[in-house]
């Protein structure tokens, strides 16, 4: 994968990740005023179906996919 940090403010993050074997790109967003976070893949729009957020909370990892994962776990390397 490769990553990087697009965009940073007082009230969101944006990331970019590009899958090196499928060669397809996603935009992950990180509301920092509601404490969720957001990915344009297709695995992320099955998970928030039946969610109420436009995001998920941060917190609720059972329903983050692969590119939240790792922008979470990867995010503070990226400053």
């Amino acid at each position: 994968m490769i990553v990087e940090k697009v965009s940073k403010n007082d009230q969101w993050e944006d990331y970019f990740i590009k899958s090196k074997s499928s060669n397809k790109e996603y935009i992950i967003t990180i509301d920092l005023l509601e404490g969720t976070v957001s990915c344009d893949c297709e695995d992320f729009k099955y998970r928030k179906e039946n969610l109420r957020f436009g995001g998920v909370r941060l917190s609720d990892k059972a329903n983050h996919c692969k590119h939240i994962k790792k922008i979470l776990e990867i995010r503070d390397d990226l400053d």
